[in-house]
């Protein structure tokens, strides 16, 4: 008997956690927000620096901090259901573009231009897939994460 009741219990959570997030509207809203605060933020770091310098280096790091940030706290939302796979992917190529800025920042320090530019595309590939998967979602201010103003 007890085991039925702990099997409905653990359905029925499930069932809430399933239907209880944002509505596609609310989601979008919240996440663009979110977006917006993170591009803000990156453009008042102003124009990126001349590559393979120590303030190159600093700069992405902020630009990635930023940006990271930002990931947190989209992963803290509850998409709707529809979304939730698209918001998973999305967030994990963002989560793998964003982390080769640390890699980006020790190639510019070192004045390495082939690391440099291996790692810089291969955090461009991945970048525009996530960007691609927020415009399809209609997250216009979050397809604008990871890009760079030169």
């Amino acid at each position: 008997m007890t085991i039925w009741v702990f099997a409905l219990v653990v359905l029925l959570s499930l069932t809430a956690c399933g239907s209880g997030g944002l509505s596609p509207e609310q989601f979008a809203d919240k996440a663009d927000a979110i977006c917006i605060d993170a591009n803000d933020k990156v453009r008042r770091l102003g124009p990126e620096p001349p590559i393979l310098t120590i303030e190159q280096a600093d700069w992405l790091i902020r630009l990635t901090t930023i940006d990271r940030s930002a990931l947190d706290r989209l992963r803290a939302l509850r998409p709707p259901a529809e979304k939730r796979r698209a918001m998973a992917s999305m967030l994990a190529l963002f989560a793998r573009g964003l982390g080769k800025g640390e890699a980006i920042a020790r190639a510019s320090r070192a004045a390495d231009d082939a690391a440099f530019r291996r790692n810089v595309d291969a955090a461009l590939a991945l970048l525009a897939r996530a960007q691609a998967h927020a415009r399809r979602s209609g997250l216009d201010e979050c397809a604008r994460l990871g890009t760079v103003v030169r």
